[in-house]
């Protein structure tokens, strides 16, 4: 019966889809059935799904708004291909080809914008979209390299960069999208977390001397100061990277970084939680702890 199914599912994608689409949903394809192997997803139905998730990308306004209005959907998805193939496509693989998997429906309906909730099928079906080996666009492999980390994180990831591109652009952002990150985001973590995430980091790359300094009574720019020394310009660069690196994974990412290859200070300002990171000299010059003095100060342990 799935042999019929995908037969029939290949046929409707060769009629319809021009070659570029057809590309990449075969990319799709065997991106998905790698990431359904890997986390736990039934390959079969990630592979159904996989074929039919952009049936309907090739419709245009006017036909697309057809369907839009036959099935009833709400009016956002009018005259917006990016948002409506996804559920186009889900209705008539159900009406048309028969589906009834709950799975296979919402991998293809949520593809786009995720929902909070997704299965484990749902999330390998919009992972394997944004980053089949034929894409190729800005932030993408960063998406990459968080999926090495997990599925959720890479899920996340990209969900956040489809927020900040469109919002950036003064586009629609769906609110799925939104609700979906901040479902996966869960709580967050609160400042001395981060700070203390931070310390760990760097305890574990073997910085010295490591001093967290709670500013937030006597700052209203910071709550933590994080303060560490490497041996050398090239430990203190390779520190900053670590760092950077590790909060991104927790979703903390810096505002700016100054002095990063070209000085012997360099200074990570991740909003809440600013760091510097000193070779042995330039600690022992601008001694930071005397500064804040009279601020709680703790020295974190190797």
């Amino acid at each position: 019966m799935k042999t019929d199914l995908k037969d029939r599912l290949l046929s409707f994608m060769d009629l319809n889809l021009n070659p570029e689409r057809k590309k990449h949903t075969e990319g799709v394809r065997k991106k998905a059935r790698e990431l359904a192997l890997k986390y736990g997803a039934d390959p079969e139905k990630a592979d159904i799904a996989a074929i039919a998730h952009d049936f309907y990308r090739y419709l245009d306004g006017d036909e697309l708004n057809s369907f839009i209005r036959e099935h009833g959907l709400p009016d956002k998805y009018l005259n917006n291909p990016s948002l409506a193939h996804s559920k186009v496509a889900a209705l008539r693989l159900r009406s048309d080809f028969g589906i009834d998997d709950e799975d296979i429906l919402n991998a293809v309906s949520f593809h786009t914008t995720g929902r909070p909730g997704m299965s484990i099928l749902e999330k390998v079906i919009f992972l394997a979209d944004a980053i089949e080996e034929g894409r190729d666009y800005p932030g993408v492999n960063e998406i990459r390299k968080a999926e090495e980390k997990g599925l959720d994180q890479g899920v996340l990831r990209s969900l956040i960069n489809t927020r900040d591109h469109l919002l950036s652009k003064g586009r629609f952002l769906d609110e799925d999208t939104l609700n979906t990150i901040d479902f996966l985001q869960g709580d967050k973590m609160t400042n001395r977390e981060y700070a203390l995430l931070a310390a760990e980091t760097l305890s574990n790359k073997k910085a010295q001397d490591l001093v967290l300094i709670d500013i937030s009574e006597k700052s209203g720019f910071a709550d933590y100061f994080l303060i560490g020394t490497g041996n050398s310009l090239r430990m203190i660069n390779s520190l900053a990277d670590d760092l950077e690196e590790a909060l991104e994974g927790a979703e903390l990412t810096a505002k700016s970084v100054e002095g990063k290859n070209v000085s012997e200070w360099i200074l990570l300002d991740f909003g809440d939680l600013i760091v510097n990171l000193f070779t042995p000299e330039m600690r022992e010059k601008y001694n930071i702890e005397k500064i804040w003095a009279d601020c709680p100060i703790e020295q974190i342990e190797a």
